[in-house]
């Protein structure tokens, strides 16, 4: 052998030593210091810890019926993402959802940064697609199907303004909640109404489950559970049977003017409170929606020029027309402006201040001399002229803020109220004479059909404004009381018993003989009301927003009642029907004072 041919084979076998070196050094290191490492991994790759999500809580009228409950339903995840983010899985995947592989992608682009978590597909799937899955299976390594609760509004539309509706969490609820509350990319959780405003109590405790999954990535064991918590449950003081009532008659008497031609008539709002608490038992706006099809629904949803998804009741601004009379009476009276027997007399049209054009009482009636409570019953606008004409605006418009116009009702518990406006003076504005006439009337002023409701019921208890509000009372799933909502007074207006009395006397005379609201004599508890009929435009053209506002039994209020019909024309031919509709239905089987 030559020594070049010694020398290379020493330079080989040398090579050969240090590489298995190397790789014995590379074993060890992998043995002995990456070995948990690698065991988890392995292991990971064969268990996994599933999210079991937990019920919402349910949610009740104030006796007992359920308006927002829970049903299982099947919902489409991929488990692992390594082995589902394929081309072929993916097209497969969408055929059977029905849905573009696009929509997919999307989908696992926004939560596979959670690779821990099943990446939530499709919710409430069909029973043909779960079969579809199962038949499909070892074609879709990593593709499993979930249980999960799906919320049901058995009521349907009923109180869907109210109640609300839950979706996915959206991008700026998850910044907020997600890290700080343990949310989910893909939780459902309240969007609007109680849903939203509740969701801390409806929400409950997710569990958890760990799994074994085979080389599909699809379970085949279970290993353990911790069962998941259910929400709480909600009772409301929504009366269920008047919430049904005044969502009929709303819809009735709108549907009634289009068909009888008033094409303008298409929205409206009615909010009952009992004066005595301030707890809301009936609030409708319509139109309303079903919030069980809310996502199949949305894009007719969103492009209804009506705004289906817009609770009126709290979120619609209307002037408040001659339903604002009692205020500026209850003013002139208590600050001895007039008495109760002072008299106005009207002429028909008058020019109240020079330069400015004449104003009179709507077509053209003269009602002669009137006190405050002929006026009210007639709804004489030159005497409420004359009286704002020497009471002046700031008086107005203290008495308008004691009755809670202008501001929020102090309702706490759906977001979205609008406070409304008051026509005030104001600084750097121009004010002309004639704005005290047109506020003394109701005119220049914007309210919600809450506010004109609280206003009713202040009316009613004779100056006390309690907080309006929606939840009565909240349960843990075991039956614990964990709050228990309590009357709760914001103002208490110090007006005398002979102002009430005049007042009261005056809104009484509206639904007699020769009142504005006859029509609802005949109903089977006596009413005190005052209806209105408030100009929506400058526009002849455009018809008045159509109002009422009255309580029952008169002379022991348990029901305040607002109503507003956007365009409905005047008072008595669509507000007043309304609430008569509503009054006599839900009086209908009541044991009350019968009207003799």
């Amino acid at each position: 052998m030559t020594k070049s041919l010694q020398k290379r084979l020493r330079f080989f076998v040398l090579a050969v030593l240090i590489v298995t070196m190397l790789l014995t050094a590379r074993l060890a290191w992998l043995q002995i210091y990456q070995y948990e490492y690698y065991v988890a991994k392995a292991e990971n790759n064969r268990l996994r810890e599933l999210p079991i999500t937990a019920a919402r809580g349910e949610i009740r009228d104030r006796n007992g019926e359920v308006l927002a409950k829970n049903r299982p339903g099947f919902a489409v995840s991929l488990l692992d993402l390594e082995k589902a983010y394929k081309d072929e899985v993916i097209a497969l995947l969408s055929e059977i959802l029905a849905v573009s592989p696009e929509e997919i992608k999307s989908k696992i682009a926004t939560q596979q940064y959670k690779s821990f978590a099943p990446i939530r597909i499709a919710d409430d799937v069909s029973t043909e697609i779960v079969a579809k899955v199962a038949e499909h299976q070892t074609e879709l390594p990593g593709v499993i199907i979930e249980t999960t609760p799906v919320r049901i509004y058995p009521g349907q539309t009923l109180a869907a303004h109210v109640l609300g509706y839950v979706g996915t969490i959206q991008a700026d609820q998850y910044q907020k909640w997600g890290k700080e509350k343990g949310y989910r990319i893909s939780d459902i959780v309240g969007q609007t109404g109680i849903e939203l405003a509740f969701e801390e109590y409806l929400r409950g405790k997710d569990g958890a489950e760990v799994v074994e999954t085979n080389h599909y990535g699809q379970r085949v064991r279970e290993l353990g559970t911790v069962p998941p918590v259910s929400g709480n449950n909600l009772t409301l003081t929504l009366d269920a049977r008047l919430q049904r009532i005044v969502e009929k008659a709303l819809a009735d008497i709108i549907v009634g003017l289009q068909e009888g031609g008033n094409s303008q008539a298409g929205k409206g709002a009615v909010v009952a409170i009992d004066p005595n608490s301030g707890a809301i038992r009936a609030m409708a706006s319509y139109p309303a929606y079903n919030p069980n099809t809310f996502n199949q629904d949305y894009l007719q949803l969103m492009s209804d020029s009506d705004l289906p998804l817009i609770n009126k009741a709290i979120a619609g601004a209307y002037p408040i027309g001659s339903t604002f009379k009692m205020i500026v009476g209850t003013a002139g009276l208590e600050e001895g402006f007039i008495s109760p027997t002072t008299r106005f007399v009207c002429v028909g049209r008058k020019v109240y201040f020079r330069g400015e054009p004449p104003r009179g009482c709507h077509g053209g009636a003269v009602h002669g001399a009137s006190n405050v409570v002929r006026a009210l019953q007639v709804s004489c606008n030159n005497f409420f002229f004359e009286l704002g004409k020497i009471m002046g605006i700031d008086t107005i418009i203290e008495y308008a803020e004691d009755f809670g116009l202008g501001k929020p009702t102090g309702l706490r518990d759906v977001p979205g109220e609008v406070k409304g406006t008051l026509l005030r003076r104001e600084e750097g504005k121009p004010w002309y004479p004639g704005n005290v006439l047109t506020a003394a009337i109701g005119q220049g002023h914007a309210i919600t059909p809450l506010q004109l409701a609280n206003y009713g019921a202040i009316l009613a208890n004779k100056g006390t404004h309690y907080r309006p509000y929606l939840v009565q009372t909240i349960t843990s799933p075991e039956g614990k009381t964990i709050f228990s909502a309590e009357p709760e007074v914001l103002n208490k207006m110090d007006v005398s018993e002979t102002t009430w009395q005049t007042i009261h006397e005056g809104l009484k005379a509206v639904t007699e003989p020769g009142g504005t609201g006859s029509s609802l004599r005949t109903l089977p508890v006596k009413v005190a009301a005052k209806t209105g009929s408030a100009q929506a435009s400058q526009d002849d053209s455009i018809l008045p927003h159509s109002l009422f506002l009255g309580f029952a039994p008169a002379d022991n209020p348990e029901i305040a009642l607002a109503v507003i019909v956007e365009h409905g024309g005047l008072g008595y031919q669509a507000a007043v029907p309304l609430a008569k509709q509503i009054l006599a239905e839900y009086y209908a089987e009541d044991n009350v004072e019968i009207n003799e």
